[in-house]
């Protein structure tokens, strides 16, 4: 069994808040879909206890059923809600930990008729209470520069990788012992990452 430690919490954390890069489109020329979600599973490589896993569910509105060349479209909000399991929490007690908070960046595919595009969504992790016991939500909300497509065509948005940086702090603020922690967290193997097809007409 893996003896539980502050690294092991943050490597938990850091699955479950950040926010997997998925990218909504919205703007002038563009058409409206509804809402979409994706729940995926992630595996982030920590110092000492080795790969962690936890899945993330993301949920996206507003994304383009349709844009033109040429137009800009803006990305809209995204939000993902992750639930820490209660061995996470634990470990954040120990260490005296009340509260965590942190940033997430997002990498996302964006194929527009075959011209790929790595869209990069900045994310923040809402300032979230530890309870005593048990497991908790976690809340990522961000978005992403402006796009403009190239090729006329169909288009997939895909989820990628991520990087999150954590920092859990003691109730009067201050810093436990495990600082603030970056890690780098990739997609498990054999999963649909697709969020979503539209068309981009020509101009």
């Amino acid at each position: 069994m893996l003896k539980l430690t502050g690294r092991t919490v943050i490597g938990a954390l850091a699955v479950a808040t950040a926010v997997i890069g998925s990218v909504a489109f919205a703007g002038a020329g563009t058409g409206m879909a509804a809402t979409k979600s994706l729940t995926l599973a992630y595996s982030c490589p920590f110092p000492l206890i080795g790969t962690q896993e936890m899945t993330v569910r993301i949920t996206v509105a507003d994304l383009a059923d349709s844009a033109v060349v040429g137009q800009p479209v803006p990305a809209t909000r995204v939000t993902a809600v992750a639930t820490v399991p209660s061995s996470a929490t634990l470990g954040l007690r120990l260490v005296g930990a009340t509260t965590v908070e942190g940033t997430a960046v997002a990498s996302t595919a964006v194929d527009n008729a075959g011209a790929v595009q790595d869209v990069v969504a900045n994310l923040v992790v809402a300032k979230t209470n530890i309870p005593a016991s048990g497991s908790f939500n976690t809340i990522a909300t961000g978005g992403t520069a402006p796009v403009t497509f190239t090729r006329a065509g169909t288009t997939t948005v895909r989820v990628g990788a991520f990087s999150t940086t954590l920092t859990p702090r003691r109730a009067d603020g201050s810093l436990t012992g495990l600082g603030t922690f970056t890690s780098p967290c990739t997609l498990k193997a054999n999963q649909n990452t697709l969020l979503h097809t539209f068309t981009v007409s020509a101009a």
